[in-house]
């Protein structure tokens, strides 16, 4: 796990939010220069790849297709202890069903005012200094995977809310590819006041080693508050063409982004962030759910399309 908590990484996907929901255009290709990263990306050598690889290769397609957060509150401490810098302890979603992670924000008295971190990992992924995906993927064909939010039905006040998927995984010709999913409401930002509820998903690749340009795809969209509270994207990676789509909300937006190569790995991290200042938040259940099993995905993909584990959906 990089050393940085959902709460910087927020506020970097919060800026180029506000970047993007300023401009008239909220679709674009960065050049280096203007992706900004905080964290930082080795490749590992061939044996520890190796030993990744190995660990999580599966002998045939399971009958349910998952990916396994086994990161206990033990690893969870233990990094807090390793790295006592961090403002908030990272602590394991509360509530947990499947792959939905879930928790509940409890009245308190404004001297309890703080922020609150949940986060998922893999035990593997957790003190990881590489971007190598401890789940390998199918070679060829195409993948799908659903994420699902359910987020606060009003405005926030003095809160914000910041929950955010995070998706890297490398190619076999070296470029490390970071895929994000996230949802944001009540923050500041110095330049732009305070943000409006959006969701916003990016793409963005470069070469592991940190050579050479950042190829990125970033967009966002504001959220008109319903009773629903639900917020669904679908990413379907077609790994024949090098290519990633993105459906949110069921309108399928077509193919984004390009590939340097077929992705060969992936890792997920699942992290939401509640700033509690007001009573806005109490009382509001909010979730987390990675959707990757073919028979639980909603949209419809391209014919021939694969969940994670290759089962044709």
């Amino acid at each position: 796990m990089k050393k940085i908590s959902v709460l910087a990484l927020g506020i970097v996907i919060l800026g180029w939010t506000m970047y993007h929901l300023s401009s008239p255009n909220t679709t674009s290709t960065l050049s280096s220069n203007k992706v900004v990263t905080s964290s930082r990306i080795i490749l590992a050598d061939d044996e520890e790849e190796s030993k990744i690889f190995l660990a999580r290769q599966p002998s045939n397609q399971p009958e349910i297709c998952q990916y396994n957060f086994d990161a206990t509150q033990e690893d969870y401490d233990l990094w807090n202890i390793q790295n006592i810098e961090e403002d908030t302890p990272i602590k394991k979603f509360p509530e947990i069903s499947g792959q939905k992670f879930s928790f509940r924000i409890d009245p308190m008295t404004a001297n309890e005012y703080s922020y609150i971190e949940y986060t998922e990992q893999t035990k593997i992924k957790l003190n990881s200094i590489n971007d190598i995906g401890d789940f390998v993927l199918p070679y060829k064909g195409i993948i799908a995977l659903e994420i699902e939010f359910k987020i606060p039905t009003i405005e926030l006040g003095q809160s914000n809310y910041i929950s955010t998927v995070f998706l890297t995984g490398t190619t076999n010709n070296r470029y490390t590819v970071r895929l994000h999913y996230g949802f944001n409401s009540g923050a500041y930002s110095t330049d732009f006041g305070k943000i409006s509820p959006n969701v916003n998903y990016s793409l963005t690749y470069r070469l592991s080693n940190l050579n050479g340009p950042v190829f990125s795809y970033y967009d966002s969209k504001k959220v008109i508050f319903n009773t629903n509270g639900y917020q669904r994207l679908g990413i379907y990676i077609n790994q024949d063409a090098k290519q990633v789509g993105f459906i949110l909300n069921g309108v399928d937006l077509g193919y984004k982004s390009n590939l340097p190569a077929p992705l060969a790995n992936l890792s997920l991290m699942l992290s939401s962030s509640a700033g509690v200042f007001s009573e806005h938040l109490f009382g509001q259940e909010l979730s987390t759910e990675l959707i990757t099993d073919r028979n639980a995905l909603q949209f419809n993909y391209p014919q021939g399309t694969t969940d994670m584990c290759g089962n044709a959906i």
